[in-house]
């Protein structure tokens, strides 16, 4: 009798760790992106993408999400050196971290609007953001896109403004803002 329970305990054991990992999404890079467009002079709209990004959700709907800045494509390859050397100095700084838990047990299959909150850290400070996102539970694949634009302020991640004053500098010393809207196209496999 012991050792049939013990082989059940082992069994379930086992049963539970690959439901588990049956469970687990990773982060689909070569679908997923990050956009935000930096503004000069108030009307100058300049568009930029973040391809590099690595994550998973479980099946409890806890997210972690890496970021990493290095990739950023504005189009313009001068752009990008300058975004990622004199403003978020990328080179001291680990990549971009936002985690967080979507309420799972509420998304069955289909399409859901929800707003989601993470914690996201930049710069080496994390501030809580609410994601306004719809997100389609495809079974095997969840889909996560941004349903409105969020504003990222650098002054809320403690980036210098001397950052933002020397990347100015670079260009003649117009006016950036140093308010950004991001949105997000995530998607998440098993």
């Amino acid at each position: 009798m012991k050792k049939a329970l013990s082989t059940l305990s082992i069994a379930v054991a086992l049963f539970s760790s690959a439901s588990f990992a049956a469970d687990k999404y990773m982060l689909d890079s070569e679908l997923s992106s990050l956009s935000f467009a930096t503004i000069k002079k108030q009307y100058i709209v300049e568009p930029a993408t973040i391809d590099a990004l690595t994550g998973t959700l479980d099946a409890q709907g806890q997210f972690d999400v890496s970021v990493d800045l290095n990739s950023i494509n504005t189009g313009i390859p001068i752009r990008n050196t300058r975004l990622n050397e004199i403003f978020f100095e990328s080179a001291k700084h680990v990549p971009v971290k936002v985690v967080g838990k979507v309420d799972w047990a509420s998304l069955e299959k289909g399409s859901h609007k929800v707003k989601v909150p993470a914690e996201v850290t930049l710069f080496g400070k994390a501030k809580s953001v609410e994601f306004p996102v719809v997100i389609l539970n495809a079974g095997d694949t969840v889909m996560v896109s941004s349903s409105a634009p969020v504003i990222i302020a650098a002054s809320d991640f403690g980036i210098p403004s001397e950052n933002l004053t020397n990347l100015a500098a670079t260009v003649g010393g117009i006016a950036i803002s140093d308010q950004v809207p991001l949105t997000l196209n995530l998607t998440f496999k098993k």
